[in-house]
């Protein structure tokens, strides 16, 4: 009878524990290494299949998360309801925390293709440990932070939000419903807490506060040395003492395409189209205020040489 017993132990205990993934994350010294809230994933089914670049026709894969730091509290910024609203395929997030709010300091701005806007952040050491190994290797230690469409100026309360022609347009991509939240961009270099769900990117593997209610500045850093692109490579040519210049890099976008490269360009040519070239094919933006833009090459070989105008200026990097 007594072994009966102590053999039903293991199967009752299994019954209230949680696993959350099987892989190592990072963590900085000192960190609290427990989870501020259960991790769970979005209720939203995922599809059979996925078109999405980077998706998955098995869905998201399972990944252990990084521990939510202590200083990532949340504030009345947070929004009720479905964390997920107005994301599109919000399968591919991993509701880490429902709400949380951080601090940091803004190192990078990228409009997407999908008309999500990236602002990333810059942590300060005590909230490094929310960050995994992807944002270390990916995306140059910074914490992704996501504004969609429907939360972005000039997107009217109740209506779909609007979206730029290289927004995903198949039926399974729904993009919600205008909030009215008119969150702006904040500057480059600017101390900032950002306010939304903490979650893990699936298709990436990296950690993203996404979608953002709130942004607000802080301040901003006297000797800051941020800037809307990660260093120039080897490769690039250092600026002009005089005249238009620019700089260029490039790396591989993540995307889940290993041909499809990021350029990424410096200038003092704010407000001009830059064009990024390769031996294939050739795309064009603007740089913002200032002079900075990052081009999105597709099909694009490792060892190609690409070439950037912008305005009178000219560059090259290697893919």
């Amino acid at each position: 009878m007594l072994a009966t017993l102590l053999g039903l132990a293991p199967a009752v205990a299994a019954c209230g524990s949680t696993t959350v993934g099987d892989s190592s994350s990072r963590v900085s010294p000192g960190a609290t290494t427990h989870l501020s809230s259960p991790a769970r994933a979005s209720t939203a089914p995922a599809p059979q299949s996925s078109t999405e670049p980077g998706g998955s026709a098995t869905g998201p894969a399972t990944k252990r998360v990084p521990p939510a730091a202590e200083s990532g509290s949340s504030t009345g910024a947070c929004r009720t309801g479905d964390p997920l609203a107005n994301v599109y395929h919000p399968y591919r997030l991993h509701v880490v925390k429902d709400c949380m709010t951080v601090t940091g300091t803004v190192a990078y701005v990228r409009h997407e293709d999908d008309g999500d806007l990236h602002v990333n952040l810059s942590l300060p050491p005590a909230e490094s440990n929310l960050l995994d190994q992807a944002n270390v290797a990916d995306e140059h230690g910074d914490l992704i932070t996501e504004i969609v469409p429907a939360d972005q100026p000039g997107c009217t309360p109740g209506q779909q939000p609007p979206l730029p022609p290289t927004a995903y347009t198949s039926p399974s991509y729904s993009y919600g419903t205008c909030t009215g939240a008119d969150i702006v961009t904040p500057p480059l270099g600017a101390q900032v807490t950002v306010t939304g769900p903490y979650v893990l990117d699936t298709d990436h593997g990296w950690m993203e506060i996404h979608p953002v209610w709130s942004i607000t500045v802080t301040g901003q850093s006297a000797s800051s040395t941020t800037d809307a692109s990660p260093p120039a490579s080897a490769s690039s040519p250092a600026p002009a003492p005089t005249g238009a210049w620019c700089q260029a890099s490039a790396s591989p976008s993540n995307d889940g395409y290993s041909t499809d490269y990021q350029v990424y360009v410096r200038s003092n040519q704010p407000g001009q189209k830059a064009t990024a070239s390769d031996a294939g094919n050739t795309w064009s933006d603007v740089t913002d205020s200032s002079g900075t833009v990052d081009i999105r090459l597709y099909r694009t070989s490792p060892g190609m040489v690409i070439t950037v105008t912008v305005g009178t200026a000219s560059c090259s990097t290697t893919a």
